[in-house]
């Protein structure tokens, strides 16, 4: 069924070129038809046929698909970039909370810095005190 289709289909184009036939009858008056004469005295004319145009509004849809395309590209920029975002604040968040468990795990005294002279020193209680604030205030600000 879809051959027999797909063969009358593809025969279209052909029925629609089909010969014509011109002849002037015995009065004069000129005559077309796709059949000849039954009597000679016709000329075939094959007609020009005009150059293939796209249809009216489909340059439109191109520029309308170009403009789909273009905004889908940018939505997806976008998603990832925000995607991206998310995981570096997740990954901030992270560590934010490891610094905090790390520290309220220890002692001021039990953790070293670097000191003035470059060489490693204990840390002081207002230096404990201090990073840990710090670690939960990047906690505040990335864990939402």
């Amino acid at each position: 069924m879809r051959l027999a289709c797909a063969a009358l289909f593809a025969l279209l184009p052909l029925a629609a070129v089909a010969q014509i036939y011109r002849w002037v009858d015995a009065d004069g008056v000129v005559h077309f038809s796709q059949t000849p004469p039954e009597h000679g005295g016709y000329q075939k004319i094959s007609p020009q046929l005009p150059p293939a145009t796209p249809a009216p509004g489909v340059e439109a849809l191109r520029e309308d698909a170009q403009r789909f395309d273009q905004t889908n590209a940018q939505a997806k920029q976008a998603r990832e970039k925000m995607l991206q975002a998310k995981a570096e604040q997740a990954e901030r968040c992270a560590k934010a909370r490891e610094r905090i468990s790390f520290l309220e795990e220890k002692t001021a005294h039990r953790l070293f810095v670097t000191g003035p002279d470059g060489q490693p020193a204990r840390m002081s209680d207002e230096q404990f005190q201090q990073t840990l604030a710090d670690a939960r205030a990047a906690a505040a600000k990335y864990c939402q």
